[in-house]
């Protein structure tokens, strides 16, 4: 039996998964899709989003006290921190596994985010990290050379 705080993790953890494809799809972010399919993926991100929202709050009554087994303030942000992140590490897993042939071509230095359009998540994150190493320097000189 899950309890009322398993729950809201597992509420927040799925609806942000279905948000995040979401948005990745209305963003051109195919770097982070699970399906290929915009279309698919636009509708299984808000299939999800609903569908955890109808299963925390149809079944019973979730509008509890605190001090009768609910959640106050401060463990709804912890849990709600805990289940984006936990959305966010499993759509960067599973859609760098997807997407693993996903190279696309050589983008310009320090393209950041827009990688995602043309390449997964782990080679866009290696192409800025090994950008960065090499450039921090040239990048931070007129920040600091007064």
């Amino acid at each position: 039996m899950y309890t009322f705080t398993t729950d809201y993790y597992l509420f927040i953890a799925v609806a942000s998964f279905g948000i995040i494809q979401l948005a990745a799809s209305l963003g051109g972010l195919r770097g982070l899709l699970i399906v290929k399919n915009e279309v698919v993926t636009r509708i299984l991100g808000v299939a999800l989003a609903a569908a955890a929202a109808v299963w925390f709050f149809d079944p019973v009554t979730r509008n509890i006290n605190d001090y009768e087994g609910g959640l106050d303030a401060n463990q709804q942000a912890v849990f709600f921190l805990l289940g984006t992140v936990s959305a966010f590490l499993l759509t960067v897993a599973v859609s760098s596994v997807v997407n693993a042939r996903m190279a696309g071509s050589t983008p310009e230095p320090g393209i950041g985010l827009e990688d995602l359009k043309q390449a997964s998540f782990v080679t866009a994150l290696s192409r800025n990290i090994r950008f960065w190493l090499r450039e921090w320097r040239t990048q931070t000189k007129s920040y600091f050379s007064g």
